[in-house]
């Protein structure tokens, strides 16, 4: 009875933990799709690259708001591309920040959220056939169980596979698009 009960609760651990994780890709797809936060252009007086090898790059420069109304003088974005002395079309984020909308960034969300998923699922699965795993009563395999439990592994397997066939879609699609714009 202790397995059955640490397994369903670590089943409501994973879905906890990837509804929790989501929503930080997610969030980050509104500005990077355009669709939140302040537009505005971004014009860089410096960049230089932090860490160690190739490093992410960091430029300062001034935002102003396409609206008007707001402008910040020292502005910062990591991991940009922009060039010194040259607009770049930017959003403002509620916490300050700053983000670059763009095809790229967009598709790297989505897949990030669809990976996210992805493990979130394949997580259960593993969970559900283990030899100890998940299990409703009698001590039998949520397999083995009646509905609805016979039938979560017919729900996971393929919410599994379409969420990793999706992450890497988004993935593959944001990068060929970075590559036109």
């Amino acid at each position: 009875m202790a397995l059955a009960a640490a397994g369903v609760l670590g089943a409501i651990g994973v879905l906890a933990l990837a509804g929790w994780l989501v929503t930080f890709p997610l969030d980050d797809f509104r500005y990077s799709s355009g669709m939140a936060g302040t537009p505005g252009t971004f014009t860089a007086a410096q960049c230089h690259k932090t860490g160690t090898g190739k490093g992410t790059r960091v430029c300062t420069g001034t935002f102003v708001a396409a609206h008007g109304g707001f402008v910040d003088p020292s502005a910062r974005i990591r991991g940009a591309r922009v060039d010194v002395g040259k607009p770049a079309q930017l959003r403002r984020r509620s916490d300050g920040g700053y983000v670059q909308p763009g095809p790229r960034s967009a598709g790297m969300n989505l897949a990030a959220a669809f990976g996210i998923v992805s493990l979130a699922a394949f997580l259960l699965v593993v969970l559900c056939v283990s030899p100890n795993g998940v299990s409703a009563g009698g001590y039998k395999r949520l397999r083995k169980n009646p509905p609805p439990w016979g039938t979560l592994l017919s729900v996971l397997v393929p919410v599994f596979g379409t969420a990793l066939g999706l992450a890497a879609l988004c993935a593959l699609i944001g990068f060929l698009l970075s590559l036109i714009f």
